[in-house]
């Protein structure tokens, strides 16, 4: 039968240590790439609001004047 895996070395206390360090590293560095893939999207996102909302306005037939004395009268501002 073939191999089933490497077997579980014997460390010591202090080379579990030294491991477990280095994979906290790692898992600390792939944290922050996630956040900031995280907040790229985010941005992506947001543009992709503000894209459609001026393509919404631009096809109501308003100007930019119009559109925001309206949105500023509901608010009441």
């Amino acid at each position: 039968m073939a191999g089933r895996g490497r077997r579980k070395q014997n460390l010591t206390l202090e080379e579990q240590l030294a491991r477990t360090e280095e994979e906290m590293e790692t898992l600390e560095l792939q944290m922050e790439e996630l956040q900031e893939k995280k907040e790229a999207i985010k941005e992506q996102i947001a543009g992709q609001k503000k894209e459609a909302l001026y393509q919404a306005a631009l096809q109501s037939g308003k100007s930019m004047e119009e559109i925001l004395a309206m949105l500023t009268a509901e608010e009441g501002i």
